[in-house]
């Protein structure tokens, strides 16, 4: 994917809104580590195993008034095409700090837990909020995917090589954004702390106002393809 030159051009809204996202709270854990780790579309050749699935929320939902009140976490594609679904029903999803839809859809998490199916198709069902943990680097701020996808494209519009196609806050964003901290005098931490989003804003203000059109359809045109 070709790196947008000199965007976002002294856009003020979206300088705001990067601003914004230093009222942020605390984020999620690292993976898990347990033996075998695999990705959801492995999960149906270990069924009856105790295991460690991993791979992002493409759909999640809360069913309120079904019996058991369950929520479902999708992994690898949306509802119905899903290679392996979480299962959370409702007295473990009172355990949840968060709504479990809310804090895990469209991020990477591990599941651990015996794979079990229903209608033939993998699946873990969750009794403890531990067994799932964010395949994430931790980060100060908490920030959703689109969140993310945003500061990313920030970053590349500021020259950072960085892939902004996805939300995730992989090690090649930590680097990029390492290299961007260190330019700044900032910590190079490689996360994106309050004092970074503020740089972050800053160049945005710096930039051109001809890309402002360009930048609006990149982020809508990358939400479009996460969706499909």
């Amino acid at each position: 994917m070709k790196r947008p030159r000199g965007v976002f051009a002294g856009l003020a809204a979206i300088a705001l809104l990067v601003m914004a996202l230093t009222a942020g709270g605390p984020g999620g854990g690292a993976a898990a580590g347990t033996t075998p780790s695999i990705s959801a579309a492995e999960a149906g050749a270990y069924v009856g195993e105790y295991a460690t699935v991993c791979g992002v929320v493409k759909s999640a939902a809360y069913f309120s008034r079904s019996k058991g009140r369950p929520t479902f976490l999708n992994l690898g594609k949306p509802y119905p095409d899903q290679p392996f679904t979480v299962v959370i029903w409702g007295s473990t999803r009172d355990l949840f700090e968060r709504s479990p839809e809310a804090l895990f859809d469209g991020r990477r998490i591990c599941v651990t837990g015996t794979i079990v199916t229903y209608q033939g198709r993998p699946q873990i069902v969750v009794d403890d909020p531990g067994q799932i943990e964010l395949a994430e680097k931790m980060l100060p701020i908490e920030l959703s995917y689109l969140e993310k996808l945003f500061v990313k494209v920030v970053m590349a519009s500021l020259g950072q090589d960085v892939n902004y196609g996805s939300g995730d806050w992989d090690e090649e964003t930590s680097r990029a954004l390492t290299e961007f901290q260190d330019a700044e005098g900032l910590e190079p931490t490689g996360l994106p702390d309050a004092a970074t989003l503020r740089a972050l804003a800053e160049g945005v203000t710096e930039m051109p106002v001809d890309d402002q059109t360009m930048i609006i359809r990149l982020l809508l045109f990358n939400l479009a393809q996460r969706e499909g």
